[in-house]
């Protein structure tokens, strides 16, 4: 039995009160196991106890209603660091019972903003739905976040992502999402009932439908289009012709004004003695 299925099937003995088939056994490599839950405080108590994991075995992430809002956000960053760097060998996204999420719309969450000083215009925000994350329904979120996930180009395709349910008061663990099952391949979305996506509540992403095929976002490489053996390559267009390149003449200066001479120095008038007719000169 395969580690997420293992789990499953040991923690409905544990709740169901047989002790005896509590206990399970797994390959060593199929560990740890990395998983995103809300930030409930009722979740504190119960993980990684409900899946029979110690701490060393589990990768913990948490954040509000366990949301993911598209394949590269950041969120989906933690999930494949936790991959490369803690050696993560699957993936769950675990969602829960009463999660008071789907209990806030927009008009709520923006009277709660308004109380605290915050206006809707003075945020750069068209979608505030959708910049939270916010949701009606669990299990749809749930569906939705492992698309994210499974669609994501930085998580490997060969890293098993699972979608579960808890129950806050009993620790029960359900089947949303059977991680086993290959991308490309008809999702296992065990306990989810056949009219369950009808009722999507507004959530939307990758997963659209139950038993519907997935396939992984794959970035093509750009290759230049090569000839052919024997086949000519059509030559591009000739350039178009330059148009002769302006030589800027300078202006002509207007001449210079002719140089004119000094006015001649004429003789002083003659200087006269007091009282007398002569002059000094």
């Amino acid at each position: 039995m395969r580690l997420m299925e293992a789990i499953v099937a040991a923690n409905h003995a544990a709740v169901e009160g047989r002790a005896a088939e509590a206990e399970f056994h797994f390959q060593a490599d199929s560990l740890p196991l990395a998983a995103l839950t809300c930030i409930d405080p009722r979740l504190n108590k119960l993980f990684p106890g409900s899946l029979g994991l110690t701490a060393e075995q589990f990768i913990w992430l948490r954040n509000a209603g366990n949301v993911i809002t598209s394949p590269t956000s950041s969120t989906v960053r933690s999930l494949a660091l936790a991959i490369f760097l803690k050696g993560a060998q699957e993936l769950a996204v675990i969602g829960h019972t009463d999660c008071r999420m789907t209990k806030l719309d927009t008009t709520e969450l923006l009277k709660r903003m308004q109380v605290a000083g915050i206006s809707r215009g003075a945020l750069p925000i068209p979608n505030l739905t959708d910049f939270f994350g916010l949701f009606s329904s669990e299990k749809p979120n749930v569906i939705k976040a492992v698309g994210y996930i499974r669609t994501s180009p930085v998580i490997p395709h060969a890293i098993p992502v699972h979608g579960l349910l808890i129950d806050t008061t009993t620790g029960r663990l359900e089947w949303v999402i059977n991680g086993y099952e290959a991308s490309g391949l008809p999702l296992e979305t065990q306990g989810v009932p056949e009219d369950f996506m009808h009722g999507l509540g507004g959530a939307s992403g990758p997963l659209k439908s139950v038993g519907g095929k997935m396939e992984p976002l794959i970035a093509s490489e750009w290759k230049p289009v090569l000839p052919k053996i024997g086949e000519n390559m059509p030559l591009p267009p000739p350039p178009a012709p330059k148009a002769p390149a302006l030589k800027m003449q300078p202006a002509k200066q207007p001449p210079p004004p002719p140089a004119t001479k000094p006015p001649p120095i004429g003789k002083p008038p003659p200087v006269y003695r007091a009282n007398n007719s002569d002059p000094l000169w």
